[in-house]
């Protein structure tokens, strides 16, 4: 994890921001001109102390004081002045000269010191003209200046009601966002699972970013065998999201819970499901044949390739009225996921595949044939050389309408790191980048600026990532997370309906986190989806959105409706999506059925329901909201 101070460090990015590999090739070519021109001191080099080399500072300091361990003489022990430079991307800004003080010199540097630079600092000792040998470089980075559309974020667990009163027991897991009550603000489920059994929690959102935790009062405290994953779905196609509970003990099965209307629920665990008592880590809810309901995934076991040889993962068929028959043959069944399931169309062919964490193996990749006759398909065949400890997260990055990949697991010395690829298109993948440093169990995808690309958020990580546009990732904001133990999963919604997203993470040896996204700035979209069938969410839909002022051009973004993220995450189904400066937009849903609806004419900064069902059988059903929007 990043330090949770108010810097942390850039050896920790996925790759150098250019800024500062072109400030070290420009530094390092003043320093050998100026080295030349100076009569040689016999001393030793000063050695650096602070601010540690690659420092990235939140905000932009007053001032940055610069601290060396003195050099010393190198026949005879000598009193010298020393010389800090620093250099602002290769120019010299600041020769400061400074008298040795005891065990340290100091100098302070006062810049003025400009937001998102790289600045590099050296020193040595000086005497009568002549100079000593110059100290290694290091480099430090500046953060954000205050103000309107500065993209910052606070700490409301408390506050939100997260937290208690009273205080809630240790054990968080998975994260999931969705509309339960019907009010048109998205409810948060944290699943709970620690050494003892601990009753999920259930936050109702109140609105103006308060929640009162009613899992007991609503139905759904499942006080069982601990629980991992968890989703919300419209299983039986009445508009309202029901919930698949997984029970992460062997002694129980997992349940689903209906929901009668208003988040009130009822379990109508159905026989097929109470019958298996499985230790479930990942679930997905997906319309694996393409009739209209959403069907059932469960992982069964953690380690994955390291499980029981017999132990097998569910898979259910929606019959219809809640009903569901077990599958217990072919590659879903028997393939050895372990920890989190996300349902996505990886290979871009219409239907909704499973990619799964194996934590003892290879990764997952379970192919769809359309039907739900699923192929178990080689990593190494698609591109994909790393594994996935923990979770698998896909989302177009760089707006060119297919998914792009990000695994989560652990390097050759157990720590955890990301790895990021490209979609290249007909199911192949190229490796991107890593990111070193990180924590939790999975990585998230959001517009946290509203520019219309992704931006990347690690679960419990003090700092989030920011796109450049192109699917790259260079260091933004820090989050205020200090404290928080052992995140697991990230999941996203606009909680307070105020056109930005904010973010829960759930967190086993700590309390869970939110955190409010407090942006202020830039055009958005939320788009809410209803199947043909009336299913809430339409999972497996995907939407495009196109400024109306750039006719003929590419998608602003793409998103993918789906039920699961990662290990254990779900974000929000009403779909979120920055504009930038865009104030008028065309809005595609492709359903999975193969239906496209085209909403024309939706002007920036509200929320636009797309139905399945509107314009009857149509192949495609274009409806002009707005006629004057152009």
């Amino acid at each position: 994890m990043h330090s949770a101070s108010t810097a942390s460090s850039l050896g920790r990015v996925c790759a150098p921001p250019l800024s500062w590999v072109m400030s070290l090739v420009l530094f390092l070519i003043a320093a050998a001109v100026t080295h030349a021109q100076d009569a040689e001191l016999k001393a030793t080099a000063p050695a650096l102390v602070s601010p540690p080399d690659g420092t990235w500072f939140a905000d932009v300091p007053d001032s940055v004081t610069l601290t060396a361990r003195p050099a010393m003489g190198v026949f005879v022990p000598v009193g010298f002045d020393y010389r800090f430079e620093v250099y602002e991307g290769g120019t010299l800004v600041a020769s400061l000269l400074a008298q040795a003080g005891g065990a340290e010199v100091t100098r302070r540097f006062a810049g003025p010191l400009v937001e998102r630079t790289v600045y590099a600092w050296r020193v040595r000792a000086e005497r009568d003209g002549a100079g000593g040998p110059w100290s290694e470089t290091w480099v430090f980075e500046t953060g954000f200046l205050p103000g309107a559309g500065t993209l910052r974020f606070s700490d409301v667990t408390i506050s939100a009601g997260l937290a208690g009163p009273p205080p809630f027991r240790l054990g968080g897991h998975g994260a999931a966002f969705a509309d339960a009550t019907g009010d048109d603000r998205p409810d948060l489920y944290i699943t709970m699972n620690f050494a003892d059994p601990v009753a999920d929690q259930f936050f109702v959102n109140h609105g103006n970013s308060r929640f009162v935790e009613a899992g007991a009062a609503r139905g759904i405290a499942d006080f069982d065998e601990g629980s991992h994953g968890a989703a919300w779905g419209d299983l039986d196609n009445d508009g309202d999201f029901d919930l698949v509970n997984g029970t992460t003990g062997s002694g129980a099965p997992n349940d689903v819970f209906r929901n009668d209307g208003g988040g009130a629920f009822t379990d109508v665990t159905p026989p097929s499901i109470r019958s298996r008592r499985e230790g479930t880590r990942g679930v997905a809810l997906f319309d694996m044949d393409r009739d209209g309901d959403l069907d059932i995934f469960a992982v069964a076991g953690w380690l994955g390739s390291g499980d029981p040889a017999d132990e097998r993962n569910e898979l259910y068929r929606n019959d219809g009225n809640l009903d569901f028959s077990p599958v217990t043959s072919g590659a879903a069944y028997t393939a050895p996921a372990g920890q989190g399931v996300t349902d996505a169309d990886f290979d871009g062919d219409g239907d909704v595949d499973l990619i799964a964490g194996n934590r003892e193996g290879d990764l997952v990749v379970l192919r769809n044939g359309g039907r739900g006759d699923f192929t178990l398909v080689d990593p190494g065949r698609m591109g994909i050389s790393h594994r996935a400890y923990s979770g698998v997260t896909m989302a177009d990055i760089d707006a060119d309408g297919d998914l792009d990949m990000l695994l989560v697991g652990l390097d050759g010395a157990g720590e955890t790191v990301g790895h990021l690829y490209r979609n290249l298109g007909a199911g192949l993948f190229g490796h991107a980048s890593d990111f070193h440093g990180i924590d939790g169990y999975m990585g998230g995808f959001a517009d946290l600026d509203n520019d219309g690309d992704l931006d990347l958020v690690f679960a419990g990580d003090d700092l989030v990532y920011l796109n450049d546009g192109g699917g790259r990732f260079v260091p933004g904001p820090p989050v205020p997370v200090e404290g928080i133990s052992d995140p697991r999963a990230i999941a996203f919604a606009d909680m307070d309906d105020d056109g930005d997203v904010d973010f829960a993470v759930g967190a086993k040896r700590s309390r869970n986190w939110l955190i409010r996204n407090d942006f202020d700035h830039g055009n958005w979209v939320k788009i809410r989806l209803r199947s043909r069938h009336g299913a809430a969410g339409a999972f497996g839909a995907k939407v495009a959105v196109y400024d109306r002022s750039a006719a003929g051009q590419l998608p602003l973004a793409t998103r993918e409706s789906r039920s699961a993220n990662g290990y254990l995450g779900q974000d929000d189904p009403v779909l979120h999506v920055g504009l930038g400066s865009a104030t008028c937009v065309d809005v595609s849903v492709t359903f999975l059925d193969g239906t496209t609806r085209v909403l024309s004419g939706v002007r920036s900064n509200q929320t636009v329901t797309l139905d399945g069902a509107a314009g009857g059988s149509a192949p495609i059903f274009v409806e002009q909201l707005d006629r004057g929007c152009r």
